[in-house]
C-alpha cells in the first residue's frame, strides 16, 4: 500500500504540532527526503524509510527491528541517523530518521588510504559490544543461510556446491553485529569525515568474515584488486584474533548474494568489467577454499 502525503503529514504533526510536511522527494532504494516546515519559514530535512513487500514477508517486523537497533547503536557512539519516529499501523510500516549530510565517496581520497578507513569502519562495527543490548531480535547469518539455498544461476549453484562442500569443516568466530550490506554507497562523508553509517535494513548476528568477504568484492568493483587487498590486510590486522582461513567461504557467499550487480552496475559499459572481476573473485576463493 503506498504512503500517501497525507499519511506522512499526519505523522509529521505528531511528531510536533508546529510542524507541517512541505513535500516528499523519493530517492533511489527505499528512502525519502522529507522538507518539513517547523516555523519561521525554516525547514528541516528527514528521512523516511520502507521495506519491499518481499522483506517485510520474511519479517514482519523489519520496521521495528531497524529502528530499535539504530536507537542502540546510536547510544553506542556509532556515527548513524537518530531513530525519531515508527509507524508500524500502517499497511506498509515506515520509519522516519534524522537527515545525515554527507554523500558516498568513490575515490576521491587517496588509496590505499581511503580502503584503511573503510576497514575502521567495520571494524567498528564488528567492535560493537553485545552484551550491552538484547540484539535477539536481529537475524542469525545461519539461518540467513540457510533460506538462500535456492539458487537461479549456474554461477550461483557452481558457488553453493562449493561452500556446501566445506561447510562441515568451517569454524566460526566469536558472534559479532555484522552490517549486512557494508559498502561505501552505505557511508556517508562530509568535509573528509565520516558523517553517518546507513541503511542498516539487513543487519544481523554472527561470523564477522560475513561482512568483510561481501564488502570485498563491492571495493574490488569500485576500486580494484590493489584496494581490496590493502582494505583486508588493514581490518585482519586490527582483528588479529580472528581466524581467516575460511575467509574464501565467506568470499563466496558475498559473491552470491552480490550476483545481480548487473541491475545496480553505475554503467551499462561497467558490466563486462564487472562481469569479470566477480568470475576471478570467484575462482580465487573455490581455489583457496579447495586447499583447506
Amino acid at each position: 500500500m503506498t504512503i500517501t502525503e497525507q499519511d506522512i503529514g499526519q505523522v509529521i504533526r505528531k511528531m510536533d504540532p508546529g510542524w507541517r510536511l512541505k513535500y516528499t522527494q523519493p530517492l533511489p532504494g527505499r528512502a525519502s527526503v522529507l522538507h518539513v516546515a517547523t516555523g519561521a519559514e525554516r525547514t528541516k530535512l528527514l528521512i523516511l524509510l520502507t521495506h519491499s513487500q518481499r522483506d517485510r514477508e520474511r519479517n514482519p517486523q523489519m520496521a521495528r527491528d531497524e529502528f530499535r537497533l539504530l536507537e542502540f547503536l546510536k547510544e553506542t557512539g556509532l556515527p548513524v541517523p537518530d531513530a525519531l519516529y515508527l509507524n508500524e499501523a500502517h499497511e506498509t510500516p515506515f520509519l522516519i530518521t534524522s537527515f545525515a549530510e554527507g554523500s558516498p565517496d568513490f575515490g576521491d581520497k587517496p588509496i590505499p588510504a581511503f580502503c584503511h578507513a573503510l576497514a575502521d569502519i567495520l571494524h567498528s562495527i564488528h567492535a560493537t559490544d553485545l552484551g550491552k543490548c538484547d540484539l535477539s531480535f536481529l537475524p542469525d547469518i545461519k539461518n540467513v543461510i540457510a533460506r538462500q539455498r535456492d539458487a537461479r544461476s549456474s554461477e550461483q549453484r557452481r558457488i553453493q556446491a562449493a561452500m556446501q562442500l566445506v561447510e562441515p569443516r568451517i569454524e566460526c568466530n566469536k558472534p559479532a553485529l555484522l552490517h549486512g550490506d557494508f559498502w561505501p554507497g552505505n557511508l556517508l562523508w562530509k568535509d573528509g569525515a565520516l558523517s553517518a553509517i546507513i541503511d542498516w535494513e539487513d543487519a544481523m548476528l554472527g561470523e564477522p568474515l560475513a561482512d568483510l568477504g561481501k564488502s570485498r568484492l563491492e571495493i574490488l568493483w569500485a576500486f580494484g584488486s590493489a584496494a581490496m587487498n590493502a582494505y583486508t590486510a588493514r581490518y585482519l590486522q586490527l582483528n588479529r584474533k580472528l581466524d581467516a582461513e575460511a575467509l574464501p567461504y565467506w568470499d563466496l557467499w558475498g559473491a552470491s548474494r552480490l550476483s545481480h550487480f548487473a541491475s545496480f552496475a553505475p554503467e551499462p559499459d561497467q558490466i563486462p568489467r564487472m562481469k569479470s572481476q566477480y568470475q576471478a573473485f570467484i575462482g580465487a576463493a573455490i581455489c583457496r577454499l579447495a586447499a583447506l
